[in-house]
């Protein structure tokens, strides 16, 4: 199809599949995928071509994606305006984590003042609970983690 990898993100890629018309981008997770231009012709276009290689679903407007949220709107004046969130990845990993967020709430962490912070104390805990929790907090933090880069 002649579309290039971008040099930002190795999922997103980018081409002009139809000469003269605006570029059509493509961002390909596993086996998810998202496209978009500013041309309906080249979103058919990409949508005929992507069929020729196998069989594909196609979905209509996304409304979410690797935990992002798609909210559209169409204008009076004929132009769509869209606004991404990742509210729901957050109320997720909140639920997956039985954390239930409110004014008087707190929690513990594994970390302690006089600790490195890539180490849990022995004492006190089962070698199953230590791991458990190492494995609690590493998801945290990885999850975090993606959040941040992805918004």
């Amino acid at each position: 199809m002649g579309l290039r990898s971008s040099p930002n993100s190795p999922c997103l890629f980018v081409g002009t599949i139809i000469p003269g018309q605006p570029p059509i981008y493509v961002c390909i997770y596993v086996d998810d995928i998202i496209y978009f231009s500013a041309n309906d012709d080249v979103e058919r276009k990409f949508e005929s071509l992507l069929s020729t290689i196998g069989n594909v679903d196609f979905m209509g407007q996304v409304s979410h994606f690797l935990g992002i949220e798609f909210t559209w709107k169409h204008l009076p004046d004929g132009h769509l305006s869209v606004s991404l969130t990742q509210q729901s990845f957050l109320d997720q990993l909140l639920v997956s984590l039985n954390i239930s967020i409110d004014s008087s709430s707190s929690y513990t962490s594994p970390y302690q003042a006089h600790c490195h912070i890539d180490s849990i104390q022995h004492q006190d805990m089962s070698a199953d609970a230590r791991d458990s929790l190492r494995v609690k907090y590493q998801s945290l933090v990885g999850s975090l983690n993606w959040l941040s880069h992805t918004t």
